[in-house]
């Protein structure tokens, strides 16, 4: 007996350290997609568009929470820590945070239409989060308010637009990745 639950408790250790890697691993390639992948947003102070919210999206089908959560927030906080968007370091780290949070919810049967929602209200998450940061939060430099928001929403549903087709075209294979790393895991269809 005594065996028996050594062995359970030695697989939940690994399967928690497979985890923790992956966490990282995916907080990394979060940081280096959307730091490298970013194109400026003029008329904004620092903001950019990125591919790392396709990352974040499949990230949250491949490890669930809180595990998506982490690599979203942290990820994305780093690349806007080093790309000089200081201003919107707090805000992406909740925004984006919330995002792989909600998605992995969402993915948590692995049902690519639940997915699919779950990548919908993401991108519904960034640009609303990033829209109330902008009009409320946004008081330095000349435009401020709501023109400075109404000037980089466009960018974010472009983001989120591409970033959700991106998420759709790789679902398959990411999980066909998750059942190899995480065994445990079957998708469900």
């Amino acid at each position: 007996m005594a065996k028996n639950s050594t062995n359970l408790s030695t697989k939940a250790q690994s399967t928690a350290l497979v985890h923790i890697v992956l966490t990282a691993l995916l907080a990394a390639l979060v940081f280096v997609v959307t730091y490298l992948l970013s194109i400026p947003v003029p008329g904004t102070q620092g903001g950019y568009v990125n591919l790392g919210d396709a990352v974040i999206f499949l990230t949250a089908l491949l490890v669930g929470n809180p595990w998506a959560l982490l690599a979203a927030g942290l990820g994305s906080g780093l690349a806007d820590l080093l790309a000089g968007a200081t201003i919107y370091i707090l805000p992406t780290v909740i925004i984006k945070g919330l995002m792989g949070f909600v998605v992995a919810a969402f993915a948590k049967n692995d049902n690519k239409w639940l997915f699919r929602l779950g990548t919908v209200i993401g991108g519904i998450i960034m640009i609303g989060g990033y829209f109330v940061y902008e009009l409320y939060f946004i008081k330095s430099g000349e435009i401020t308010g709501l023109p400075y928001a109404l000037n980089a929403l466009p960018g974010n549903f472009g983001q989120a637009g591409v970033c959700i087709a991106v998420s759709w075209i790789f679902h398959k294979p990411i999980l066909s990745l998750k059942t190899r790393l995480l065994p445990q895991s079957k998708p469900s269809d």
